[in-house]
């Protein structure tokens, strides 16, 4: 395996994300409607009953369409909190009324109040991912960790959700990266091996 120092992983992070702002740009009216078409047609008769999904900042590719079409096939939505700084998410209860509370990063939560969930289904924000099917987030790991938790305990499916030139093809996974399942992109769905 080859050893990525951190400042060339910064540097990978910002361009992908440069390239996502002018993807965001040019397809953002189209793209959650292609994620939400794929994301049914990957999902078509999965188990998975509580999908935890996520309210994009910035230009993150929206994955709202695809939630709210999946609440419409039964399921139950979930958003991350950050519960405790540098542990695994936590997934509290989400339907679009609910009133939402501001959070660390620019995020918005459910209020403590509402129901803790166990998602089978997680829906990934990202800012790179290369062609094995891992990420590179924001530098928290929140994802890598819940995913690590989650994984030595039961099944549960990561479903990446990005721009298309969001793809960087060096790439070198440390210990504790997390490969995603699968990824949707506006042109369609990749799926990873074990």
């Amino acid at each position: 395996m080859t050893t990525i120092l951190p400042s060339e992983k910064v540097r990978l992070r910002r361009e992908a994300m440069r390239r996502r702002a002018d993807a965001h740009l040019r397809l953002s009216d189209s793209a959650g409607k292609l994620v939400q078409s794929y994301g049914l047609t990957l999902l078509d008769g999965s188990a998975g009953r509580i999908v935890s999904g996520y309210l994009p900042i910035r230009d993150e590719l929206t994955p709202i369409p695809l939630m709210l079409a999946l609440l419409k096939t039964g399921r139950t939505l979930a958003l991350p909190v950050i519960d405790t700084k540098w542990a695994p998410l936590t997934f509290r209860n989400w339907l679009p009324a609910d009133p939402l509370v501001a959070a660390e990063f620019g995020l918005r939560e459910p209020r403590p109040s509402a129901p803790e969930l166990i998602p089978d289904l997680l829906l990934v924000p990202l800012a790179a991912f290369d062609p094995e099917g891992y990420r590179i987030g924001y530098g928290g790991g929140y994802y890598d960790r819940t995913l690590e938790f989650y994984r030595s305990q039961r099944s549960v499916t990561a479903i990446g959700i990005a721009y298309d030139e969001q793809e960087v093809h060096v790439f070198a996974h440390e210990p504790h990266d997390q490969r995603l399942d699968y990824l949707v992109t506006p042109s369609g769905v990749r799926t990873f091996g074990p």
